[in-house]
C-alpha cells in the first residue's frame, strides 16, 4: 500500500544512493528500508533501483517516480496545513502566482475575497509563464493568472481563457511612429529594448521578421524590467513591445503605441490550475473573482482603433 512514509523511504534512497545511509537518515534498519522499497517496487511492477555492491543506481522508473513522489508528499503536507488552518478558525489559504502584468488584477481579487472572508490568508509570487507553470506542477501555488498561449493545449493543466489582446509596438509620444500603423520596412535602422529570448512576444516578433525575410531588429537592451524598458524608450527614442492591455502602464514615461502592419500576434490571457486536483473552496471563489475582474478590465480596453 502506498503511504507517505514509504515514499519518504524511496526518496531517502534516491538522495543517498546507499541503503545504509538512507536507512540512517530515516531512523530505520537497513533490512526494513530494503523491504519498504521492495514493497513499493512490487506495487508498481518495476524496479526503481539497480542494487550494486557500491550502492544504488536509479533506473529510468526510479527517476520518473522521484518527480511524482515529491509532488505527492508536497500535496500531503499542504493538506495538513490546510486542515490545521481551518481548525484554527481561519477561512483558509490561497497560493497565487501572477505574471508581472497581472499583479494588479490578482491584488484586486485578494481584496474582494478578504472582504467576504476576513480570515483568508494569501501567498503570492510573481514570475513569467514558464516559472509559474513549474510552480503549479510542483504544488507551490494553487492558481496562476498570466499569458497562457503555450498552455491552452497542455493536458497537465485546466486553463480558463479570459481575454485576448494584441502585441503592439511601444515608443515615446514624440516619436514619428506614435499612434501610427507602420510597415516592417519603416522599422529598419531602429534600436529596440526587447524582452528576454524566452518571452513569447519577442519570439513572435522575430518569427514575423523571419517570415518577411527582413533583417532582425537591433536589440540594444534586453530586459524584462518595465522601469528599464520605459527609461530607454523615453530617453533614447528606442522601440519596444507591449501587450495592448499593458500600454497604459507606461504612460508615466510618456510612451504610447504603434502597430506593425501584418503583425497580428495575439496574447491569450487566462487562469490556470493543475488538472484533476480538487480545489479548496476558497481557491474556487478567488478564481471566479479574478476572472470577473479581468473580464471587466478588458471590456473597457480600447487602445488601437483599426
Amino acid at each position: 500500500m502506498l503511504t507517505s512514509r514509504r515514499l519518504q523511504h524511496f526518496l531517502a534512497a534516491m538522495e543517498q544512493r546507499s541503503l545504509l545511509k538512507a536507512a540512517e537518515s530515516v531512523n530505520l534498519s537497513q533490512p526494513a528500508l530494503s523491504k519498504s522499497i521492495s514493497v513499493l517496487e512490487e506495487e508498481y511492477g518495476v524496479k526503481f533501483f539497480e542494487r550494486h555492491p557500491r550502492g544504488l543506481v536509479p533506473t529510468v522508473f526510479g527517476h520518473a517516480m522521484e518527480f511524482h513522489a515529491r509532488r505527492i508528499l508536497l500535496d500531503f503536507e499542504q493538506s495538513k496545513q490546510d486542515i490545521s488552518t481551518l481548525a484554527s478558525g481561519s477561512a483558509g489559504k490561497v497560493r497565487i502566482g501572477s505574471g508581472l502584468a497581472f499583479i494588479s488584477y490578482a491584488e484586486k481579487a485578494m481584496v474582494q475575497l478578504e472582504e467576504k472572508y476576513s480570515g483568508a490568508d494569501f501567498a503570492v509570487i510573481t514570475d513569467y509563464a514558464e516559472g509559474l507553470r513549474h510552480a503549479l506542477i510542483e504544488n507551490r501555488i494553487d492558481i496562476y493568472v498570466g499569458m497562457v498561449n503555450q498552455l491552452v493545449e497542455d493536458e497537465n493543466f485546466e486553463t480558463t481563457l479570459v481575454a485576448e489582446d494584441k502585441i503592439l509596438g511601444l515608443c515615446h509620444k514624440s516619436h514619428p511612429f506614435a499612434n501610427r500603423h507602420v510597415s516592417i520596412d519603416d522599422l529598419q535602422n531602429h534600436d529596440w529594448v526587447a524582452p528576454e529570448r524566452s518571452e513569447v512576444a519577442r519570439t513572435a516578433l522575430e518569427s514575423f521578421f523571419f517570415s518577411k525575410q527582413s533583417p532582425f531588429p537591433r536589440f540594444r537592451v534586453v530586459t524584462n524590467n518595465p522601469d528599464i524598458l520605459g527609461t530607454y524608450v523615453r530617453d533614447k527614442q528606442m522601440l519596444s513591445l507591449s501587450p495592448e492591455g499593458s500600454v497604459g502602464d507606461f504612460t508615466r514615461y510618456g510612451l504610447t503605441w504603434f502597430q506593425i502592419k501584418d503583425f497580428d500576434y495575439v496574447r491569450k490571457i487566462g487562469v490556470v490550475r493543475r488538472k484533476n486536483v480538487i480545489a479548496p473552496p476558497l481557491v474556487e471563489i478567488y478564481k471566479h473573482l479574478l476572472i470577473q475582474i479581468i473580464e471587466d478590465a478588458f471590456a473597457q480596453l480600447s487602445v488601437v482603433r483599426d
